[in-house]
């Protein structure tokens, strides 16, 4: 299956200008599958939200992914 992964106030290797790509997954895959193939299981610092609704980390693992599904990711900030 295919999912967006979005990038927001965030840089990684092998994205667009844009700060998204397309990223190829196993039916079935969580949110947990779509952080290793990214190369990011380990980053604790990261946010996630799937169609623009957050996902608790502890939720990661049990969160699933669907065809066409944007999955973004960003570093809190703060703001003011």
């Amino acid at each position: 299956m295919r999912i967006v992964v979005e990038l927001v106030a965030l840089e990684l290797p092998r994205f667009g200008p844009d700060g998204s790509r397309d990223l190829h997954l196993a039916e079935g895959a969580r949110v947990t599958d779509a952080f290793a193939a990214l190369g990011l299981e380990g980053d604790r610092a990261l946010l996630a939200m799937v169609n623009g609704a957050a996902v608790p980390r502890d939720r990661w693992p049990e969160t699933p992914l669907k065809e066409a599904d944007t999955l973004s990711l960003f570093r809190p900030f703060k703001g003011g």
